[in-house]
């Protein structure tokens, strides 16, 4: 069984990576978003694929993001309530995912029915995403201020 600090250090190590990527894909996805929308052309089918690949590995990177972070909350602070800041961090992160899933199936299902995605229901979603991660880094800099 791995010791206790070792099983900490590689659920940060995996919570930081998938941050890492997460970011990298969301930051990314915007820049593409933003040239495609100022050419006022749609991404051809090869920049398309690539967004499907990269809003699933966005999605996965959050779903570690998850895993690590409820294990890591367990582990070091035996899951106590860390107050509002950390609450409102959760609600956050709850939104990020439900908005990164709910993107990911309507993407998977344009793209099934060869149409693309309907950008009256994905720039909410974009925008709500972006505010919930406003709340999730926002809660995570006053909880762990130390």
């Amino acid at each position: 069984m791995i010791g206790l600090p070792m099983e900490i250090y590689i659920l940060k190590f995996l919570h930081f990576l998938s941050i890492f990527i997460a970011g990298g894909i969301g930051i990314g996805g915007a820049v593409v978003q933003s040239v495609h929308l100022k050419a006022k052309q749609p991404p051809t089918p090869l920049v398309g694929r690539s967004m499907q690949i990269l809003g699933i590995m966005g999605l996965g990177s959050l779903i570690v993001l998850w895993f690590t972070g409820l294990a890591l909350h367990g582990i070091i602070y035996q899951g106590a309530y860390l107050g509002t800041a950390f609450a409102v961090k959760l609600i956050g992160a709850t939104v990020l995912l439900l908005m990164s899933i709910i993107g990911n199936i309507h993407i998977y299902k344009s793209s099934k029915n060869k149409m693309p995605p309907n950008a009256r229901l994905m720039k909410p979603i974009t925008s709500i995403g972006r505010i919930a991660l406003i709340f999730v880094l926002a809660g995570a800099v006053v909880t762990f201020n130390s």
